[in-house]
């Protein structure tokens, strides 16, 4: 690394060329990840991944720069950071001024060659945090720098008065000190730089003169920047304080936390947190509630304080009400946060969810509710056990309804329990999630369900055992149909046997059927609907042992029953 020690020239304003602004705005891009950089080096732990992360993409970050612009000069200000006579970080704030720790120094140049090392950054970085930090040492930047021996760093810095002095004694040009018998210039007498007598030896000792005119010109430049000044303190003082008090509240002790307290200053955290944690949830803000559940668990475990004992807080109903009230009026992404939060309690988020999932009136949040359940009892459905008998009709079926989310052989027990339910909303959902589940194991429960059932929960059955040929839950449809109160029973619900029946019959229920679509007297309209559709029955079941009976039928010396087999049969040829 050198050093060049020159005086700053002011600059006339140019026009920049198109590498030149390809230049400043890469190096803008740099300077901005530089600065988020040092923020995090100053509140996280040197061990910390994000903290290595940032390191490490400020470094690859130059290395590129470096490679495709060549070498980088960035000119400092005292509130603003300049390449090719661009603003790159102009200070908002004097916490917020990266160019002061270079130009209070008296560094008003860096420059950055191309094959830098990751090392060398590391080292530079580690400079600058040392000297604007809050332990900053004796040395300054340019020392600092100047012992690390970069090679690929040059800086240019204002000279110390030192380096001034010493120059001067050996060329001969140092200014002489002045003396009280050196007249002034305009005659009077007395010469503004003179020293008052009596105080040889101090150089701070000089009458103002005309310099007093450069003074009051200061105090009118301060008297006309303070009305903007002073606005721009009440905008910072009011953003500051719109800050909510649990957010700053977080903020301060995680920083607490991690300037390496002792365990005794731990456990006095800890015994704080929870208040801290029981009004964020109280406000509905899932992200500050998570950040203050980390630090709480990174005091350790404490007798004044337990995630289970905490969990019981929650499960009380009027905390699970105050949580419902925030959620329903919440979006996607707050309700996201809400289930990371749940997900955090561990093995207590399920009870959780189901508590809120059982009170909530929005829609929206029952689904993402019934959605983050499913996730988490995935491998596991049997945590749902104890909800299937809670009291709340509706909340056994939106346990059944994510147990048919879950599917899989493992929830079929669990649905077969619903099964028994009273409620017939209850068993029509377990219905509809047995269609998720193994048809061989799901058909003997379907099965079972139709005697006593209600005409809607009858079809819904039918429905899931429509999907394939079984020759059991045809005996059982064709019981149904040969019933003398068949046609008693309401039309919808005859429909669905009738479908049924040519959905999962065979060549076994033919006989029951050629002898149904014979039966009957020669006057009843009831009898001939009828008819017609077990022909159609017998037709859509379609084997050769099926059609051979319509076209006996086709042929028989009863009107209504050729006319009903040849209408069958016409029936399936345009079909086919």
């Amino acid at each position: 690394m050198s050093l060049s020690a020159r005086p700053k020239h002011d600059t006339e304003e140019t026009v920049l060329s198109p590498e030149q602004e390809a230049t400043a705005r890469a190096a803008g891009v740099w300077v901005n990840h530089l600065a988020r950089t040092l923020k995090t080096c100053r509140l996280y732990d040197a061990n910390n991944p994000t903290v290595i992360r940032f390191r490490e993409e400020l470094a690859q970050a130059l290395t590129r720069l470096l490679d495709e612009h060549g070498i980088l000069s960035l000119h400092f200000t005292s509130d603003d950071v300049l390449c090719e006579e661009q603003s790159l970080y102009l200070a908002r704030s004097r916490d917020d001024n990266l160019a002061l720790p270079f130009y209070r120094d008296g560094i008003y140049a860096v420059h950055f060659s191309p094959g830098i090392l990751p090392a060398e950054i590391e080292t530079f970085l580690d400079a600058v945090l040392q000297v604007s930090g809050q332990n900053a040492g004796e040395d300054d930047l340019v020392t600092l720098l100047w012992e690390s021996h970069l090679q690929h760093l040059d800086l240019d810095y204002v000279p110390a008065e030192a380096d001034m002095g010493g120059g001067a004694a050996e060329t001969g040009d140092a200014v002489p000190w002045p003396t009280s018998c050196e007249p002034s210039a305009d005659g009077t007498g007395i010469d503004p730089g003179a020293m008052v007598p009596g105080a040889e030896g101090r150089s701070d000792d000089w009458l103002l003169g005309d310099l007093a005119v450069e003074v009051e010109a200061g105090f009118e430049e301060l008297e006309s920047l303070a009305p903007a000044e002073t606005l721009r303190f009440l905008e910072e003082y009011r953003a500051e304080h719109e800050v909510p008090l649990a957010t700053a509240t977080i903020a301060i002790s995680s920083a607490f936390l991690h300037a390496g307290i002792v365990a005794a200053d731990k456990a006095e955290l800890a015994r704080f947190l929870p208040r801290v944690l029981r009004q964020t949830i109280t406000a509905g803000a899932w992200t500050e509630a998570r950040h203050c559940l980390a630090l709480l668990r990174r005091c350790g475990r404490r007798s004044e304080w337990s995630i289970e004992g905490f969990s019981q807080e929650l499960f009380q109903p009027i905390s699970v009400a105050g949580v419902v009230e925030k959620l329903d009026l919440q979006d996607v992404p707050e309700l996201a946060e809400f289930i990371a939060l749940a997900g955090d309690l561990g093995t207590l988020a399920v009870d959780w969810l189901n508590l809120t999932l059982a009170e909530s009136q929005q829609r929206r949040t029952r689904r993402v509710l019934a959605e983050a359940i499913a996730e988490l009892c995935r491998d596991d459905p049997e945590r749902l056990a104890p909800w299937l008998a809670d009291p709340r009709w509706y909340v056994v079926r939106n346990i059944v309804h994510i147990l048919g989310w879950i599917g899989g052989d493992r929830t079929f027990d669990l649905l077969e329990t619903a099964m028994r339910h009273p409620e017939p909303r209850v068993r029509q959902e377990v219905i509809a999630a047995l269609g998720q589940a193994d048809s061989e194991r799901a058909r003997p429960l379907l099965l079972d369900a139709l005697d006593g059932a209600d005409a809607r929960t009858f079809c819904s059955v039918l429905h899931q055992l429509s999907v394939a040929r079984d020759e059991r839950t045809a005996g059982v449809l064709v019981r149904h149909l040969l019933d003398p109160a068949f046609e008693q029973r309401p039309l919808d619900v005859r429909r669905a046997i009738y479908s049924a029946l040519a959905a999962t019959g065979g060549d076994a229920i033919i006989p029951d059927l050629e002898q149904e679509l014979h039966k009957g007297n020669w006057f009843s309209r009831y009898q001939e609907a009828h008819r017609q559709a077990v022909a159609r029955c017998i037709a859509r079941i379609g084997t050769p042992h099926a059609r051979a009976v319509l076209e006996r039928g086709a042929h028989s010396k009863r009107a209504p029953v050729r006319k009903a087999c040849a209408d069958a049969l016409a029936g399936a040829d345009d079909h086919e």
